[in-house]
């Protein structure tokens, strides 16, 4: 292998960084769009807890409530693991 066809074999692998202006926006969207998705599961928790709230009061087992409260927890749970992981991915 000759050595123009290393370099250019190193330059296709080499890894660049994404530049200051792309990355602070991208960034800022992506703290907003982590924001807005926890702030419906909170509201989907609000709402499944006071249907859940009334099924237990009117002696009603279980029902969507239930499905919902769990939901909006396990969203919510996604959305924080999906942020740590494109934090790590994107550099700070």
């Amino acid at each position: 292998m000759s050595s123009i066809e290393h370099r250019s074999m190193v330059e296709v692998l080499a890894y660049k960084q994404i530049p200051a202006e792309v990355l602070e926006p991208l960034m800022q969207l992506l703290n907003w769009l982590l924001w807005f998705v926890l702030l419906v599961c909170l509201a989907w928790m609000i709402v499944s807890a006071g249907k859940l709230w009334l099924a237990f009061r009117s002696d009603l087992a279980m029902n969507d409530s239930s499905h919902g409260v769990l939901m909006s927890l396990l969203g919510a749970a996604v959305a924080s693991t999906a942020s740590g992981i494109a934090l790590a991915f994107l550099p700070a």
